[in-house]
């Protein structure tokens, strides 16, 4: 069984006008990662999307971060394109940078056991990138997609995908 998972793809992130949205459009992967939910669930694997939710008290919220994506606000919830998808979906919610600290995520992955796990979302350079790197030290075979994330700097993302690749083991295209 395979795993998809997305990670922040929120209204803070994707949408314009929030203190820490992007600089460049999330079109793109956004599409693709319609495609992929799609394509995961009728190969019977499931999809898991970590989503940060935050409260004053985290942190990361002052330093290094300015408060964002706080819990029960718009800015935290799920683009309006991925949401009827994540009703279908494992939802999680994160307060750190890692999608395995203070979630479930762990138990998840031992009980579905999968042969790989792809991660998509938002940021390349950030939580797809802490991602990755748990996702391998716990022994999973990871996928990404340069199609399937996003960093800050899209100009780098070439370059993220080879660290993936040859710094922390990761399949990337």
């Amino acid at each position: 069984m395979k795993i998809l998972i997305v990670i922040d793809m929120l209204n803070g992130f994707c949408r314009t006008g929030y203190p820490l949205s992007l600089p460049v459009a999330t079109t793109s992967i956004e599409k693709y990662i319609i495609e992929r939910i799609g394509s995961t669930e009728t190969e019977g694997g499931k999809v898991i999307f970590v989503c940060d939710s935050h409260t004053l008290a985290d942190p990361e919220i002052g330093n290094p971060y300015p408060p964002h994506c706080m819990k029960g606000t718009v800015e935290a919830e799920i683009i309006d394109d991925l949401k009827p998808l994540a009703d279908k979906s494992i939802v999680l919610t994160k307060n750190t940078l890692s999608i395995f600290l203070n979630t479930e995520l762990d138990k998840l992955l031992e009980r579905f056991q999968p042969s790989e796990v792809e991660v998509t979302g938002v940021c390349t350079d950030i939580c797809d990138l802490f991602a990755v790197y748990e996702l391998r030290i716990r022994g999973y075979n990871v996928f990404v997609s340069d199609k399937g994330v996003l960093p800050l700097s899209p100009d780098k993302q070439t370059e993220y995908l080879e660290y993936f690749k040859n710094r922390l083991g990761a399949r990337t295209e």
